[in-house]
């Protein structure tokens, strides 16, 4: 199992071989040209600007610029290279949006996003260099989700660990999410961890989460506040999940519909979860919690696989008060 100390080793070789660059720029200031399949930026001549070298869009920066100036990202691709550059073209110098953006660049010419020129850069290797002053060593990194639009992470410290019943043990921790490309806040979050089947259950509360607009010492100043604050609300999340094993649930079935129903599920994550709590079914709470973690390990999208991690979380929080 991984430290923390791998983890912003992890952190700090993939900001390396990025090589991140924000720039800010307007967007009339370039022409849209697709080559070889690609989509690029390409700066006019005359426009004085200080990029100079042709950009490519990756497909994220692509879906932003398309949402900027109002082109449908899937009529685009449906269309020929000559139309996909007139229609972005037009509206690139048309378009009554705001034109002013960041672009986050990575490998010298590769666009990863674009963003407004309000958006503060807080990327992981800014996160993880905070986060390390409250590691001890002792700490245990069991997910570890470095993806092109986030990043997520999940601790534990195994000295910090209750006996929900004998011989089942959850170890507390915290999440940690963020988004260098704008899909998503930074987050910290409780997180606690089930030894016994390895399920991760995660605070449905957010105790911490700061947008990527304004100072970025004041975000630097929050994350510190707000960690010793998680821990004591997982500490909450480990009594409720302890609880639950008492608390009768007469109908559980209708219970699994009526989660699926509040919280938009799939019928493939609906089906995940009947088939965990029917492996082993029971009439307490503890049992639909479970099903609900469990069904959410195998989820390959990590952002997904956490979302239903929360919804484990608020479960405890809907139906119980500690």
């Amino acid at each position: 199992m991984a430290s923390f100390k791998d983890v912003l080793e992890t952190v700090e070789t993939r900001f390396a071989e990025m090589n991140p660059v924000d720039r800010y720029a307007q967007l009339n200031r370039f022409r849209f040209k697709v080559e070889d399949n690609r989509c690029n930026l390409i700066p006019l001549k005359e426009s004085k600007s200080p990029i100079t070298e042709k950009l490519t869009l990756q497909e994220h920066a692509l879906q932003q610029l398309c949402t900027r100036v109002g082109v449908p990202f899937v009529y685009l691709k449906k269309c020929p290279p000559a139309l996909q550059e007139l229609n972005v073209a037009w509206f690139m110098q048309n378009a009554e949006e705001e034109k002013d953006v960041m672009l986050r660049i990575v490998r010298e010419n590769r666009v990863r996003a674009i963003m407004s020129d309000r958006y503060a850069p807080f990327d992981d290797m800014e996160l993880f260099r905070i986060l390390a002053e409250f590691m001890d060593g002792t700490e245990n990194v069991v997910l570890e989700s470095f993806e092109e639009k986030s990043s997520h992470v999940s601790i534990t410290w195994p000295t910090n660990k209750m006996e929900l019943q004998p011989g089942d043990v959850v170890e507390q921790g915290i999440h940690v999410a963020n988004s260098e490309v704008g899909l998503r806040s930074v987050t910290i979050i409780g997180f606690i961890y089930r030894l016994k089947c390895k399920n991760g259950l995660v605070s449905k509360e957010k105790k911490g989460g700061f947008r990527h607009i304004g100072d970025p010492e004041r975000i630097r100043s929050n994350i510190r506040q707000v960690v010793d604050d998680v821990k004591n609300d997982t500490g909450r999340l480990v009594e409720k999940f302890k609880m639950s094993i008492i608390k009768q649930i007469e109908q559980p079935m209708e219970l699994i519909d009526r989660l699926a129903e509040e919280n938009g599920l799939t019928q493939e994550e609906y089906q995940s979860i009947l088939n965990s709590f029917l492996s082993q079914p029971s009439k307490n709470l503890f049992g639909i919690v479970n099903a609900v973690s469990n069904s959410a390990q195998s989820i390959p999208d990590v952002d997904r696989r956490i979302e239903m991690e929360a919804i484990a979380g608020g479960v405890l929080d809907k139906y119980l008060t500690a």
